[in-house]
Protein backbone atom coordinates (compact mmCIF):
# COMPACT_ATOMS: atom_id res chain seq x y z
CA UNK A 1 0.00 0.00 0.00
CA UNK A 2 1.20 3.52 -0.67
CA UNK A 3 0.57 7.10 0.27
CA UNK A 4 -3.01 8.29 0.35
CA UNK A 5 -4.41 4.88 -0.62
CA UNK A 6 -2.79 3.34 2.45
CA UNK A 7 -4.18 5.97 4.77
CA UNK A 8 -7.69 5.64 3.36
CA UNK A 9 -7.70 1.88 3.82
CA UNK A 10 -6.29 2.16 7.31
CA UNK A 11 -8.97 4.70 8.15
CA UNK A 12 -11.67 2.17 7.18
CA UNK A 13 -10.43 -0.21 9.84
CA UNK A 14 -9.68 2.45 12.42
CA UNK A 15 -12.49 1.17 14.59
CA UNK A 16 -10.61 -2.05 15.19
CA UNK A 17 -7.03 -0.80 15.05
CA UNK A 18 -7.47 2.56 16.76
CA UNK A 19 -6.99 6.01 15.26
CA UNK A 20 -4.43 6.42 12.49
CA UNK A 21 -2.98 9.33 10.55
CA UNK A 22 -5.48 10.38 7.87
CA UNK A 23 -5.99 13.00 5.19
CA UNK A 24 -9.29 14.93 5.24
CA UNK A 25 -10.81 17.23 2.65
CA UNK A 26 -12.13 20.27 4.52
CA UNK A 27 -13.16 22.62 1.72
CA UNK A 28 -11.96 25.48 3.93
CA UNK A 29 -8.91 27.70 4.26
CA UNK A 30 -5.99 27.64 4.19
CA UNK A 31 -5.41 24.67 1.84
CA UNK A 32 -8.71 22.79 1.56
CA UNK A 33 -7.13 19.72 3.20
CA UNK A 34 -5.95 18.75 6.66
CA UNK A 35 -3.96 15.85 8.05
CA UNK A 36 -4.86 14.36 11.39
CA UNK A 37 -1.53 13.09 12.68
CA UNK A 38 -1.87 10.41 15.37
CA UNK A 39 1.02 8.84 17.22
CA UNK A 40 0.24 5.79 19.34
CA UNK A 41 3.20 5.08 21.61
CA UNK A 42 4.18 1.49 22.30
CA UNK A 43 4.87 0.01 25.71
CA UNK A 44 8.47 1.19 25.68
CA UNK A 45 7.75 4.78 24.64
CA UNK A 46 7.26 6.97 27.70
CA UNK A 47 6.85 10.51 26.46
CA UNK A 48 6.07 13.67 28.34
CA UNK A 49 5.85 15.52 25.01
CA UNK A 50 5.91 14.68 21.29
CA UNK A 51 7.01 16.94 18.45
CA UNK A 52 5.80 16.45 14.86
CA UNK A 53 8.65 17.28 12.49
CA UNK A 54 10.48 16.24 9.36
CA UNK A 55 9.08 18.69 6.81
CA UNK A 56 10.39 22.24 6.44
CA UNK A 57 8.18 25.17 7.28
CA UNK A 58 7.21 27.71 4.63
CA UNK A 59 8.66 30.79 3.05
CA UNK A 60 7.83 33.11 0.18
CA UNK A 61 10.07 34.79 -2.34
CA UNK A 62 10.26 38.19 -0.64
CA UNK A 63 11.71 36.68 2.51
CA UNK A 64 13.78 33.77 1.16
CA UNK A 65 17.48 33.49 0.43
CA UNK A 66 20.37 31.14 1.15
CA UNK A 67 20.93 32.98 4.42
CA UNK A 68 17.43 33.48 5.81
CA UNK A 69 13.75 32.70 5.64
CA UNK A 70 10.89 33.60 7.96
CA UNK A 71 9.66 30.03 8.41
CA UNK A 72 5.88 30.34 8.38
CA UNK A 73 4.00 27.47 10.05
CA UNK A 74 1.38 25.46 8.10
CA UNK A 75 -1.35 27.39 9.91
CA UNK A 76 -0.02 30.60 8.32
CA UNK A 77 0.23 29.08 4.85
CA UNK A 78 -0.62 31.20 1.81
CA UNK A 79 -0.86 30.23 -1.84
CA UNK A 80 2.38 32.12 -2.63
CA UNK A 81 4.39 30.05 -0.11
CA UNK A 82 6.65 27.06 -0.53
CA UNK A 83 8.30 24.63 1.85
CA UNK A 84 11.99 25.50 2.07
CA UNK A 85 14.74 23.81 4.01
CA UNK A 86 17.66 25.80 5.31
CA UNK A 87 20.79 23.86 6.25
CA UNK A 88 23.32 24.29 9.05
CA UNK A 89 25.90 25.52 6.55
CA UNK A 90 23.75 28.37 5.29
CA UNK A 91 21.60 30.53 7.50
CA UNK A 92 19.47 29.76 10.53
CA UNK A 93 17.92 26.32 10.07
CA UNK A 94 15.57 26.85 13.04
CA UNK A 95 13.46 29.07 10.80
CA UNK A 96 12.37 26.10 8.72
CA UNK A 97 13.12 23.00 10.78
CA UNK A 98 10.91 23.78 13.72
CA UNK A 99 8.29 21.23 14.69
CA UNK A 100 4.69 21.25 15.88
CA UNK A 101 3.75 20.26 19.43
CA UNK A 102 1.31 17.37 19.62
CA UNK A 103 -1.34 17.09 22.32
CA UNK A 104 -1.97 13.96 24.34
CA UNK A 105 -5.47 12.49 24.16
CA UNK A 106 -6.12 11.52 27.76
CA UNK A 107 -8.77 8.97 26.79
CA UNK A 108 -6.72 7.00 24.28
CA UNK A 109 -3.17 7.86 25.27
CA UNK A 110 -2.45 8.90 21.67
CA UNK A 111 -0.63 12.08 20.71
CA UNK A 112 -2.52 14.13 18.11
CA UNK A 113 -2.25 17.28 16.02
CA UNK A 114 -4.21 18.49 12.98
CA UNK A 115 -2.22 20.28 10.29
CA UNK A 116 -3.34 21.97 7.05
CA UNK A 117 -1.03 21.11 4.15
CA UNK A 118 -1.10 21.81 0.41
CA UNK A 119 -0.74 19.19 -2.33
CA UNK A 120 2.36 17.09 -2.72
CA UNK A 121 4.57 14.79 -0.69
CA UNK A 122 5.32 15.50 2.95
CA UNK A 123 7.90 13.63 4.99
CA UNK A 124 7.47 13.48 8.76
CA UNK A 125 8.32 11.67 11.97
CA UNK A 126 7.50 11.85 15.68
CA UNK A 127 10.05 13.10 18.18
CA UNK A 128 9.25 12.19 21.81
CA UNK A 129 10.63 14.23 24.70
CA UNK A 130 12.14 16.82 22.39
CA UNK A 131 12.18 20.26 23.97
CA UNK A 132 14.42 22.08 21.49
CA UNK A 133 11.58 23.02 19.12
CA UNK A 134 13.87 22.00 16.24
CA UNK A 135 13.41 18.39 15.17
CA UNK A 136 16.94 18.16 13.78
CA UNK A 137 18.21 18.50 17.37
CA UNK A 138 16.02 15.77 18.82
CA UNK A 139 17.61 12.55 20.08
CA UNK A 140 14.94 10.11 18.89
CA UNK A 141 12.86 10.00 15.67
CA UNK A 142 10.01 7.48 15.28
CA UNK A 143 8.29 6.81 11.96
CA UNK A 144 4.49 6.67 11.97
CA UNK A 145 3.42 3.17 13.05
CA UNK A 146 0.22 3.59 11.02
CA UNK A 147 2.11 4.72 7.90
CA UNK A 148 5.39 2.83 7.69
CA UNK A 149 7.95 3.94 5.09
CA UNK A 150 9.14 2.05 2.03
CA UNK A 151 12.54 0.87 3.14
CA UNK A 152 15.23 -1.65 2.33
CA UNK A 153 15.29 -2.92 5.91
CA UNK A 154 13.72 -1.78 9.21
CA UNK A 155 15.26 1.51 10.23
CA UNK A 156 16.60 2.33 6.77
CA UNK A 157 14.23 5.30 6.46
CA UNK A 158 13.75 7.79 9.29
CA UNK A 159 10.67 9.55 7.89
CA UNK A 160 7.17 8.48 6.88
CA UNK A 161 5.55 10.05 3.80
CA UNK A 162 2.06 11.40 3.33
CA UNK A 163 0.62 12.77 0.08
CA UNK A 164 -2.17 15.29 -0.36
CA UNK A 165 -4.37 16.09 -3.36
CA UNK A 166 -4.77 19.51 -4.96
CA UNK A 167 -7.66 21.86 -4.20
CA UNK A 168 -7.87 24.59 -6.88
CA UNK A 169 -10.13 26.72 -4.70
CA UNK A 170 -7.33 27.50 -2.26
CA UNK A 171 -4.12 26.39 -3.95
CA UNK A 172 -2.19 27.53 -7.02
CA UNK A 173 0.51 24.88 -7.41
CA UNK A 174 -0.73 21.43 -8.37
CA UNK A 175 1.59 18.59 -7.34
CA UNK A 176 -0.83 15.80 -8.18
CA UNK A 177 1.83 14.32 -10.48
CA UNK A 178 3.48 12.95 -7.32
CA UNK A 179 0.42 11.03 -6.12
CA UNK A 180 -0.52 7.38 -6.82
CA UNK A 181 -2.80 6.58 -9.72
CA UNK A 182 -6.43 6.32 -8.69
CA UNK A 183 -6.63 3.00 -10.53
CA UNK A 184 -4.19 0.77 -8.64
CA UNK A 185 -4.43 -1.90 -11.34
CA UNK A 186 -2.34 0.37 -13.60
CA UNK A 187 0.49 0.81 -11.13
CA UNK A 188 3.97 -0.46 -11.74
CA UNK A 189 4.97 -3.55 -9.85
CA UNK A 190 7.67 -5.08 -7.77
CA UNK A 191 9.92 -7.74 -9.15
CA UNK A 192 9.53 -9.54 -5.86
CA UNK A 193 8.23 -13.11 -5.80
CA UNK A 194 7.16 -12.82 -2.19
CA UNK A 195 4.35 -10.85 -0.60
CA UNK A 196 5.44 -7.33 -1.53
CA UNK A 197 2.40 -5.32 -2.57
CA UNK A 198 2.05 -4.38 -6.21
CA UNK A 199 3.63 -1.01 -6.77
CA UNK A 200 6.21 -1.38 -4.02
CA UNK A 201 9.84 -1.54 -5.13
CA UNK A 202 11.83 -4.59 -4.28
CA UNK A 203 14.98 -4.48 -2.22
CA UNK A 204 17.56 -6.99 -3.43
CA UNK A 205 21.13 -7.67 -2.44
CA UNK A 206 23.36 -8.47 -5.40
CA UNK A 207 26.79 -9.57 -4.31
CA UNK A 208 27.51 -6.61 -2.00
CA UNK A 209 25.01 -4.30 -3.68
CA UNK A 210 21.69 -3.19 -2.28
CA UNK A 211 19.34 -2.24 -5.11
CA UNK A 212 15.74 -1.22 -5.64
CA UNK A 213 13.81 -2.32 -8.73
CA UNK A 214 10.68 -0.85 -10.31
CA UNK A 215 8.98 -2.59 -13.24
CA UNK A 216 6.31 -0.95 -15.41
CA UNK A 217 2.79 -2.36 -15.21
CA UNK A 218 2.99 -4.13 -18.57
CA UNK A 219 6.26 -5.91 -17.72
CA UNK A 220 5.98 -9.65 -18.36
CA UNK A 221 2.76 -9.28 -20.34
CA UNK A 222 4.30 -8.62 -23.78
CA UNK A 223 6.30 -11.48 -25.18
CA UNK A 224 10.00 -10.80 -25.89
CA UNK A 225 9.72 -7.06 -25.24
CA UNK A 226 12.90 -5.35 -24.03
CA UNK A 227 12.66 -2.25 -21.86
CA UNK A 228 14.79 0.85 -21.39
CA UNK A 229 16.42 1.15 -17.98
CA UNK A 230 17.13 4.23 -15.87
CA UNK A 231 19.66 3.97 -13.05
CA UNK A 232 19.11 6.49 -10.24
CA UNK A 233 21.64 7.17 -7.51
CA UNK A 234 21.03 8.18 -3.93
CA UNK A 235 22.82 11.11 -2.35
CA UNK A 236 25.15 11.25 0.62
CA UNK A 237 24.18 8.94 3.50
CA UNK A 238 21.25 7.67 1.43
CA UNK A 239 20.16 4.25 0.24
CA UNK A 240 18.38 2.45 -2.59
CA UNK A 241 15.06 3.15 -0.83
CA UNK A 242 15.38 6.95 -0.98
CA UNK A 243 13.96 7.53 -4.45
CA UNK A 244 10.91 5.42 -3.62
CA UNK A 245 10.20 6.66 -0.10
CA UNK A 246 11.30 10.28 -0.17
CA UNK A 247 10.59 11.11 -3.82
CA UNK A 248 7.77 8.59 -4.44
CA UNK A 249 9.36 8.16 -7.87
CA UNK A 250 7.21 5.11 -8.67
CA UNK A 251 4.08 7.28 -8.53
CA UNK A 252 5.63 9.84 -10.88
CA UNK A 253 6.68 7.15 -13.36
CA UNK A 254 3.29 5.40 -13.14
CA UNK A 255 1.48 8.61 -14.04
CA UNK A 256 3.76 9.52 -16.93
CA UNK A 257 3.57 6.02 -18.40
CA UNK A 258 -0.21 6.03 -17.98
CA UNK A 259 -0.56 9.30 -19.92
CA UNK A 260 1.84 8.17 -22.64
CA UNK A 261 4.41 10.86 -21.78
CA UNK A 262 7.05 8.29 -20.83
CA UNK A 263 7.91 5.02 -22.51
CA UNK A 264 7.47 2.09 -20.07
CA UNK A 265 10.78 2.04 -18.22
CA UNK A 266 12.56 -0.08 -15.62
CA UNK A 267 14.07 1.83 -12.68
CA UNK A 268 17.11 0.61 -10.78
CA UNK A 269 18.00 2.57 -7.63
CA UNK A 270 21.48 2.32 -6.18
CA UNK A 271 23.24 2.24 -2.86
CA UNK A 272 26.98 2.83 -3.19
CA UNK A 273 27.77 2.38 0.48
CA UNK A 274 29.24 -0.85 1.94
CA UNK A 275 31.01 -1.82 -1.28
CA UNK A 276 34.19 -2.74 0.54
CA UNK A 277 35.85 0.66 0.19
CA UNK A 278 35.05 4.10 1.58
CA UNK A 279 35.21 7.73 0.57
CA UNK A 280 37.69 8.40 3.36
CA UNK A 281 40.25 6.19 1.60
CA UNK A 282 40.24 8.59 -1.36
CA UNK A 283 40.34 11.91 0.47
CA UNK A 284 43.01 14.39 -0.60
CA UNK A 285 43.90 17.98 0.11
CA UNK A 286 44.07 18.80 -3.57
CA UNK A 287 41.12 20.71 -4.97
CA UNK A 288 38.62 22.08 -2.50
CA UNK A 289 35.29 23.51 -3.61
CA UNK A 290 33.00 25.57 -1.40
CA UNK A 291 35.73 25.29 1.27
CA UNK A 292 34.93 21.70 2.20
CA UNK A 293 34.35 19.54 -0.87
CA UNK A 294 37.33 17.47 -1.99
CA UNK A 295 36.76 17.41 -5.74
CA UNK A 296 39.72 15.16 -6.57
CA UNK A 297 38.93 12.71 -3.78
CA UNK A 298 35.29 12.46 -4.74
CA UNK A 299 36.18 11.93 -8.40
CA UNK A 300 38.53 9.06 -7.52
CA UNK A 301 36.01 7.46 -5.17
CA UNK A 302 33.13 7.58 -7.64
CA UNK A 303 35.25 6.23 -10.45
CA UNK A 304 35.90 3.26 -8.17
CA UNK A 305 32.14 3.00 -7.59
CA UNK A 306 31.59 3.15 -11.35
CA UNK A 307 34.02 0.30 -11.93
CA UNK A 308 32.31 -1.74 -9.23
CA UNK A 309 28.83 -1.18 -10.70
CA UNK A 310 30.00 -2.30 -14.13
CA UNK A 311 31.63 -5.39 -12.65
CA UNK A 312 28.71 -6.59 -10.54
CA UNK A 313 25.38 -4.76 -10.57
CA UNK A 314 24.81 -3.92 -14.21
CA UNK A 315 25.62 -7.42 -15.52
CA UNK A 316 23.17 -8.78 -12.95
CA UNK A 317 20.42 -6.41 -14.17
CA UNK A 318 21.09 -7.40 -17.78
CA UNK A 319 20.91 -11.08 -16.90
CA UNK A 320 17.78 -11.01 -14.75
CA UNK A 321 15.50 -8.45 -16.44
CA UNK A 322 14.24 -7.82 -19.95
CA UNK A 323 16.35 -4.73 -20.55
CA UNK A 324 17.53 -3.36 -23.86
CA UNK A 325 21.23 -3.76 -24.66
CA UNK A 326 21.31 -0.52 -26.65
CA UNK A 327 22.90 2.58 -25.15
CA UNK A 328 19.97 4.56 -26.56
CA UNK A 329 17.82 2.81 -23.94
CA UNK A 330 20.14 3.24 -20.96
CA UNK A 331 20.24 6.35 -18.77
CA UNK A 332 21.82 7.44 -15.50
CA UNK A 333 20.92 10.13 -12.97
CA UNK A 334 21.73 11.13 -9.43
CA UNK A 335 21.37 13.85 -6.81
CA UNK A 336 23.93 15.65 -4.66
CA UNK A 337 26.84 13.21 -4.20
CA UNK A 338 24.94 10.95 -6.58
CA UNK A 339 25.30 13.79 -9.06
CA UNK A 340 29.05 13.38 -8.71
CA UNK A 341 28.63 9.67 -9.47
CA UNK A 342 26.66 10.74 -12.55
CA UNK A 343 29.68 12.82 -13.62
CA UNK A 344 31.86 9.72 -13.28
CA UNK A 345 29.52 7.90 -15.65
CA UNK A 346 29.27 10.84 -18.06
CA UNK A 347 33.01 11.39 -18.37
CA UNK A 348 34.26 7.81 -18.13
CA UNK A 349 31.42 5.69 -19.54
CA UNK A 350 30.10 8.28 -21.95
CA UNK A 351 28.85 5.98 -24.70
CA UNK A 352 27.34 3.34 -22.39
CA UNK A 353 24.36 5.58 -21.54
CA UNK A 354 22.56 7.90 -23.93
CA UNK A 355 21.13 10.23 -21.30
CA UNK A 356 22.29 11.77 -18.03
CA UNK A 357 20.47 13.76 -15.35
CA UNK A 358 22.68 15.67 -12.88
CA UNK A 359 20.78 17.10 -9.90
CA UNK A 360 22.33 19.45 -7.33
CA UNK A 361 25.88 18.20 -7.98
CA UNK A 362 27.99 18.06 -4.83
CA UNK A 363 30.64 18.85 -5.92
CA UNK A 364 30.97 19.66 -9.61
CA UNK A 365 34.32 18.84 -11.22
CA UNK A 366 36.89 21.58 -11.09
CA UNK A 367 36.55 24.00 -13.99
CA UNK A 368 39.96 23.06 -15.40
CA UNK A 369 39.33 19.32 -15.21
CA UNK A 370 40.40 17.63 -18.46
CA UNK A 371 37.33 15.39 -18.30
CA UNK A 372 35.36 18.33 -19.70
CA UNK A 373 37.45 18.44 -22.85
CA UNK A 374 35.18 17.34 -25.67
CA UNK A 375 38.15 17.30 -28.04
CA UNK A 376 39.48 14.29 -26.14
CA UNK A 377 36.00 12.85 -25.51
CA UNK A 378 33.83 13.82 -28.52
CA UNK A 379 31.03 11.52 -27.33
CA UNK A 380 30.14 14.25 -24.81
CA UNK A 381 28.54 16.07 -27.73
CA UNK A 382 26.45 13.04 -28.68
CA UNK A 383 24.60 12.29 -25.44
CA UNK A 384 21.66 13.93 -23.72
CA UNK A 385 22.41 15.95 -20.57
CA UNK A 386 19.89 17.62 -18.25
CA UNK A 387 21.21 19.45 -15.23
CA UNK A 388 19.69 21.52 -12.49
CA UNK A 389 19.34 22.46 -8.84
CA UNK A 390 17.09 24.49 -6.60
CA UNK A 391 17.09 28.27 -6.85
CA UNK A 392 17.88 28.36 -3.10
CA UNK A 393 20.10 25.29 -3.30
CA UNK A 394 23.53 25.30 -1.66
CA UNK A 395 24.82 23.68 -4.87
CA UNK A 396 23.36 26.33 -7.19
CA UNK A 397 26.75 27.82 -8.04
CA UNK A 398 28.35 24.42 -8.67
CA UNK A 399 25.53 23.48 -11.05
CA UNK A 400 25.74 26.73 -13.00
CA UNK A 401 29.54 26.76 -13.14
CA UNK A 402 29.77 23.35 -14.75
CA UNK A 403 27.11 24.38 -17.28
CA UNK A 404 29.31 27.31 -18.23
CA UNK A 405 32.22 24.96 -18.81
CA UNK A 406 30.06 22.64 -20.92
CA UNK A 407 28.98 25.59 -23.03
CA UNK A 408 32.62 26.59 -23.54
CA UNK A 409 33.22 23.07 -24.89
CA UNK A 410 30.16 23.36 -27.19
CA UNK A 411 28.46 20.53 -25.32
CA UNK A 412 24.70 21.00 -25.47
CA UNK A 413 22.49 20.41 -22.46
CA UNK A 414 19.11 21.20 -20.97
CA UNK A 415 18.65 22.65 -17.50
CA UNK A 416 15.85 23.00 -15.01
CA UNK A 417 16.10 25.06 -11.84
CA UNK A 418 13.33 24.63 -9.28
CA UNK A 419 12.42 28.22 -8.52
CA UNK A 420 11.02 27.34 -5.09
CA UNK A 421 13.58 24.67 -4.29
CA UNK A 422 16.44 24.30 -1.84
CA UNK A 423 18.69 21.28 -1.24
CA UNK A 424 15.76 18.98 -0.51
CA UNK A 425 13.70 16.15 -1.97
CA UNK A 426 10.96 18.37 -3.40
CA UNK A 427 13.62 19.93 -5.66
CA UNK A 428 14.80 16.55 -6.93
CA UNK A 429 11.24 15.34 -7.41
CA UNK A 430 10.60 18.29 -9.69
CA UNK A 431 13.82 17.95 -11.69
CA UNK A 432 13.22 14.21 -12.10
CA UNK A 433 9.65 14.85 -13.24
CA UNK A 434 10.79 17.32 -15.91
CA UNK A 435 13.58 14.97 -16.99
CA UNK A 436 11.28 11.96 -17.27
CA UNK A 437 8.57 13.88 -19.10
CA UNK A 438 10.57 16.13 -21.40
CA UNK A 439 14.00 14.61 -21.96
CA UNK A 440 14.35 10.91 -21.21
CA UNK A 441 14.34 8.69 -24.34
CA UNK A 442 14.07 11.76 -26.58
CA UNK A 443 16.55 12.30 -29.45
CA UNK A 444 20.04 13.24 -28.28
CA UNK A 445 21.96 15.43 -27.89
CA UNK A 446 19.41 17.62 -26.15
CA UNK A 447 19.47 21.07 -27.63
CA UNK A 448 17.53 23.70 -29.49
CA UNK A 449 16.52 21.51 -32.43
CA UNK A 450 15.13 18.66 -30.34
CA UNK A 451 13.79 20.17 -27.16
CA UNK A 452 13.17 23.91 -27.21
CA UNK A 453 9.66 23.53 -28.59
CA UNK A 454 8.83 20.99 -25.92
CA UNK A 455 9.93 23.27 -23.10
CA UNK A 456 8.13 26.28 -24.54
CA UNK A 457 4.94 24.23 -24.61
CA UNK A 458 5.08 23.33 -20.92
CA UNK A 459 2.01 24.43 -18.97
CA UNK A 460 2.53 27.56 -16.93
CA UNK A 461 2.80 25.88 -13.55
CA UNK A 462 4.63 27.69 -10.78
CA UNK A 463 6.39 24.78 -9.11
Amino acid sequence: MRGLALLIELALVAGTLGKVTTVRKTGTKPTGYEVDFVFTPNSTTHASSVLLGGFPFFSESLHASLSKTDGYSPYEWGSNMFSMRMTPDYGNEAGTLSGLEMKRNEKTGDWEVTVPLPSGTWLYAYYPNCTTGNWRNCDVAIVDPSNLPIEAFPGDQSLSAIQLPFDPTFQVNDYSWQLPLQDASKEGMSASIDTHHQGQPIHIQVNIHDVGIYLPNEYGKIRNKKYPVLYLSNGGQGSDSDWFQQAQIHNIVDRLINTGELEPTILVTLNWYDLGFTLEEYQTNATLQAEYLDVVGYARFFNRVRENLFSYLMPWVDENYEVSNSSSHRAFGGLALGGTLTYAMLFNATDYFSSYCVMSPTPAPDGGDGQYNASFNPDLRNVGILTGAGFYDTTFDAARNWETTLAEQNVTYLSHYAMNGAHQWSTWQEIAYIYLREALWKPVPYGRKTSLKQFNSLPLIDF
